[in-house]
Parts: C-alpha cells; structure tokens; sequence
C-alpha cells in the first residue's frame, strides 16, 4: 500500500465492464477484503495494452496507439486522484477467478507442470506476466495416471541392530551361465546387521536353500554364542516355501519379507551381493582365470570384504566386529597367481621334484591353508607350504606361463646379477616365505629349480660354478674402464688417463658449442681450484 503496509489479497481475476456501450475487461484485479476503495494502477493498465494521457488535471484512457479508441476522461479531484466510475456487466455473473483455480489454469497450461517448478517460475520471475499462484491441494487425475512413479524410500536413519545375529539379511545371486566345478549355479549370502559379517554358500538348486540355512544357523550360533532372532529376505520360493516358514516357527524366528518388486527393502544383502560380484569379477579378469572358477572368486572376495572397512561400521572391519580380534592380512596373496605346491616326503621318492605348479584360488575356511588348483591334476588343493610368483599368471590356453624378467638379490659387497627365467619354475624371495608356514631351505630351492648364488671363487673347488650369463660388478666395471673412486681435485684427477681423456672430450664440446665466452681474469677474484 501507500503507507507500506502490506496486505493479504484472496483472489485475482478479470472485470467485466461497460464503457460508452462497449464491453471493456479489466485484468488481473486483486480482491483485497476490507478496503475502502477500488484502486486501478496506472502501471498495470499500460501494460495491458492501454495508453493514458495526462494534463490540464484531467487524464485520458485510450485503448489503441492511435490514441483512437478513446475508453474514458475522468477529471483530477481536490485529493489529486481521478475517481472512474465504473458500470459492471452482469455483477451476479461477473467471471471471477480466484487464485487457486488461476493456479489450477496455468499447471495445465504449462502441460500439467509440477507446482514446485510453477512456484519457481514466479518467485524468481523467470517468465514475464505470470499471475500471482499458490499451491493446490486437488490432486490431477491425469498426472496420476500419466505420471505415476514409485514413491523413494526413507532416507532417515535406520534401525540397526545391536547385538550380533540379531538380524540377518540373506539373498540370492544366479543362475549364472557357467557352471562351477561342483555343479553349483547359485551363491547364498547370510549378512549380520550388526557386525556386517558375511558367508556366502554355494546351491545347484534353489530349493537347496533350507537345508543350509539349517546348517547355517547351527554353525553360526554354536560359534558366537548368540541366537538368530530376525530373518530379512525377499518373497523369493525359497524363502517363502511350507517347510521354511514351520521351520521360523518353530525356532521362533521373525520373518520380514520384503514388498514385491521392491528388492530395495532388503538393499543390504542386494548390495553385498553387488559389491561380491564385482570384485569377484575384477579378480577374475585381471588374472585371466576361466569362468568355471566364479565360485572360488566369490568365496575369496567374502573373505576378502570381512576384512575390509565399511561405512556401516566406525574404524572396524567385519571381522574385527563379529570376532573381537583385529585380522591379520599378511598370509594375503594375489587372487590367480602362479604358485608351487609342496609335495610331501609320503608322496615321493628322495630324487623326485618336491613341488608342483598350481594356481592360487583362495583361502581355507576352517582350516589353515591355500586353496591351490592343482595344475597337473585339476583338482583344488589345500596346502600350506605354497610358493607364490604374484607377478605370474598362467596361460590357460597354452598351458604354460609367461616368461618374465627378475633381480636376484645379492651380496652388496658384490653387487647385484641379472638374468632371466621361467616363472613356472621361479618366483622372488619375498614370496618364498608364506605366513602359513615355515619351509626347509633345501626344499626351496629342489622346488624353483636355482642354483644357489656363490662366490666367483669356490673355497673347495678348483673351477667356477657361475653360470655364463652371470658377472660380477668388478668385471663390469674393468670392461668399461669406470673409475670407482673418484678424484677430489684437479692434481688428483691429471693423473688418470680416463679422467684427462674425459676432460679433453668436455672441453672440445665446449669449445665447438662456444658454451663459454674466454675473457680476462679479473685482479680481485680468486681462482677456483
């Protein structure tokens, strides 16, 4: 208002009015309630297309730029307004549209757009002459039916367990298209709420799904010492089967079965397997191993994200929640890598190999060991003296392994040697060590085939066993002349004529780039030794 006070309008919509016999509409009037006077604004009436003409105390309303269609000539008054009477048409039946169905007009108008972008186009003023709108209530019909979509989940905090075993989460991943050693096609997950503890079991079938959830309950409530109290799964056939659902009666179990086709309610296990997957995957590829091993890269990515952090624990890992130790990660070896099995005294004679090649498939469950496929017969094995070549992986198309270069270690009095050779029959002391086991010197090296590094000059024998493509550093260095102890200044460097040499070449270089510019020593400057 005048005085700035702000007031509250309850509707806008159109006049319709009679001027000199003709029928006029006056847009966009606000209804104000309580005020005593009906004010017309100069503004708004230019902007509707009106041209108004002041002077001589009297204003002129024209309804064209040609200033032709003359509406009305109203007189200035002592208070210096100019007071229009207006004659309505029809007041009973007067056109009056409140803002609410203004609203309602202009959501369709804008092809039934959302009113929270409406509200937008408004209050930022982002379109021009867009009428003053609220948001309604009604619901459209046809945005229901033509724009339905599914409402999102809660994102607020939820309830989480607080003790282990009080709720799990369980899922099922498969059938995947190629069939594991064992014949198995599915891979069951059980997941704790509480300490994000994961196991994953393997099914042919589905049906298979109660007789290791059996099984399952008696392993992992014998060995944490508490009881299973809430089940959460999908509406899957093997969840929902006659024999499982007596069987949660029985024990006593809570069943909360997700709603159909909202596989998100039950996202802990959908994510877990997700993220198994992947990483499963991931390992696979980098390694090249056949698909016919899924099972085993599953396995050991569980084992693997037990004892990985999440962000459903703080500064823990799953393990360390549902066991009350920290795990140790040492014995961890690259998921594919070539390695060597030793055969054990029983299995062989005194001059037979003492180790096998194998590739590296997982880790021992129950028991303390690698789980190594056993190349010449293959069948998985479970060892604990493994040799590992991390940086091998074998051909499985040539059946062979890749040839790579390696650095022995040597005695640092005597500098380092290089050669090369087969990683089936090699692999890096670092790796010689597993942390599952302590191997006899003797049986390593009969096992990667070396001759142990020794001395160019054997103390007990006449003649060299230093292969051909070994040398010593001193060799080297006498080949190509180097000077081991360098001079420390000019006296000490003319003395040698691999220094004086070297020093003639660097300064016909400088010389013949004219690097430097010969001038006169200057008095007060010393010389430079």
């Amino acid at each position: 208002m005048g005085t700035g006070d702000l007031v509250q309008s309850t509707g806008k919509g159109t006049l319709v009015i009679e001027m000199h016999g003709v029928t006029r509409y006056i847009k966009e009037v606000m209804i104000v309630p309580g005020s005593d006077e009906n004010l017309l604004s100069v503004g708004q009436m230019v902007e509707h297309g009106n041209w108004l003409v002041f002077g001589d105390n009297v204003v002129d309303i024209y309804g064209d730029r040609q200033m032709q269609d003359l509406i009305a000539s109203v007189q200035m008054k002592g208070n210096r307004c100019f007071p229009l009477s207006l004659e309505y048409v029809k007041p009973s039946m007067a056109n009056k549209v409140t803002v609410e169905e203004s609203s309602w007009l202009w959501h369709k108008r804008y092809g039934h757009l959302n009113y929270t972008s409406l509200m937008l186009l408004q209050d930022k003023e982002i379109v021009q002459v867009l009428p003053r709108l609220q948001v309604t209530k009604h619901v459209c019909s046809c945005c229901a039916t033509g724009k339905g979509h599914r409402e999102p989940f809660d994102k607020e905090k939820v309830w989480r367990a607080s003790q282990p075993l009080e709720l799990i989460h369980s899922g099922i991943c498969g059938p995947m298209q190629t069939i594991t050693l064992g014949g198995n096609r599915y891979f069951l997950t059980f997941i704790d709420d509480h300490t994000r503890m994961c196991w994953a079991c393997f099914l042919q079938h589905k049906s298979q799904a109660f007789n290791i959830f059996k099984r399952f309950i008696n392993m992992v409530e014998l060995q944490s010492g508490y009881q299973i109290k809430k089940l959460r799964s999908d509406r899957g056939g093997e969840y929902t089967s006659l024999e499982f659902s007596k069987f949660c009666e029985e024990m006593g179990l809570e069943r909360q079965l997700t709603i159909a086709y909202s596989p998100q309610q039950n996202g802990v296990a959908e994510r877990k397997n997700r993220t198994v997957m992947e990483m499963a995957r991931t390992m696979m590829h980098e390694k090249k191993i056949p698909l016919k091993f899924w099972a085993e890269a599953v396995n050991t990515a569980v084992y693997l994200q037990n004892r990985s952090p999440t962000s459903a624990l703080d500064n823990s890992t799953p393990f360390e929640k549902f066991s009350g130790r920290k795990p140790g990660v040492k014995h961890l070896k690259i998921f594919g890598s070539l390695c060597y099995i030793h055969i054990p005294s029983s299995k062989r004679h005194k001059l037979e190999e003492t180790g096998e090649k194998g590739v590296f498939v997982g880790y021992g469950i129950c028991e303390k060991g690698y789980r190594v496929l056993n190349l010449r017969t293959q069948k998985i094995e479970l060892s604990m003296s493994v040799i590992f070549d991390e940086k091998a992986m074998w051909d499985w198309e040539s059946n062979e392994a890749e040839q790579l270069e390696a650095t022995i270690p040597w005695d640092d009095s005597k500098g380092s040697m290089t050669f090369e050779f087969d990683s089936e029959a090699s692999n890096s002391p670092q790796s010689m060590q597993s942390p599952l086991r302590t191997q006899a010197a003797s049986d390593l090296q009969a096992t990667m085939n070396l001759v142990p590094p020794v001395s160019p000059v054997s103390t007990y024998e006449t003649y060299d066993h230093t292969p051909s493509k070994w040398k010593s550093l001193d060799e080297v260095y006498a080949q190509c002349k180097m000077s081991i102890i360098e001079p420390e200044n000019f006296t000490e460097a003319v003395k040698d004529e691999a220094w004086k040499k070297a020093m003639t070449e660097e300064m016909l270089m400088v010389e013949k780039n004219s690097t430097w510019e010969l001038v006169d020593r200057p008095s007060n400057k010393p010389i430079v030794e």
